[in-house]
């Protein structure tokens, strides 16, 4: 069974869900953190202040590609399970139009 993938349409479209869930809740917890930094500017001035801003908000574009990296495998998934899902529908159409009779 080397070289064969055992999946179906359906469970590629359920892990693309989780993964666009994930993606999301990483997104809602990058904002709540910057949000949080952001707070500090108020509270917090110098030059170390502006260092770990900054130094934060390139956490902050690294998370955003990680989030635009999920979003890139959900609809990879997602494109997998529709391409599986075309070849069994044209398999099956091709399937049910040979002849069942053919010996008589």
């Amino acid at each position: 069974m080397e070289g064969i993938l055992k999946v179906t349409p359906e469970k590629l479209i359920s892990t693309a869900q989780e993964f666009q869930q994930s993606g999301s809740r990483i997104r809602n917890l990058t904002q709540e953190m910057v949000n949080m930094v952001d707070s500090l500017k108020s509270a917090w001035e110098g030059e170390a202040a502006t260092a770990y801003g900054t130094k934060f908000h390139q956490l902050d574009d690294d998370m955003e590609k990680m989030h635009r990296m999920i979003e890139e495998h959900v609809k990879d998934l997602n494109e997998m399970a529709r391409q599986y899902q075309l070849a069994e529908t044209t398999n099956m159409e091709s399937a049910n139009a040979l002849a069942g009779d053919v010996i008589s």
